[in-house]
């Protein structure tokens, strides 16, 4: 069955999916390759944009560490956040910092309520 898509998470996926990859799942919804997500936000006219890593192998001797997975995870945000702002949305990067870095991409428009401006 299909679930419908919030139209912004829809809009912001859209303007990503041209230079960057969705992450992959496989069907029981394990992430099986890196790249954006895009979800709703608890803030009205805003979505959360995050980047997701598939699990790492414990057994191979090469895996990234912790310090190189957050890097990239830090790194995808950033370019999550260009792309969106070069694709006219206004981005909030308050969060793009933190441990599990997201960025808050709203569509710009003269429409937005003040509290949304920010």
């Amino acid at each position: 069955m299909h679930q419908a898509t919030h139209p912004l998470v829809d809009a912001a996926a859209r303007a990503l999916f041209n230079r960057h990859a969705p992450a992959g799942r496989d069907p029981y919804g394990n992430y099986t390759d890196a790249g954006y997500e895009v979800d709703t936000s608890r803030r009205v006219g805003w979505v959360r944009v995050k980047h997701q890593l598939p699990p790492v192998d414990l057994l191979d001797d090469d895996r990234p560490s912790d310090d190189e997975r957050a890097d990239e995870r830090h790194a995808a945000v950033e370019a999550y956040t260009a792309t969106l702002r070069d694709s006219g949305w206004t981005v909030d990067p308050s969060s793009a910092r933190a441990a599990t870095p997201t960025c808050s991409p709203s569509p710009t428009s003269p429409w937005r309520t003040p509290d949304c401006a920010r």
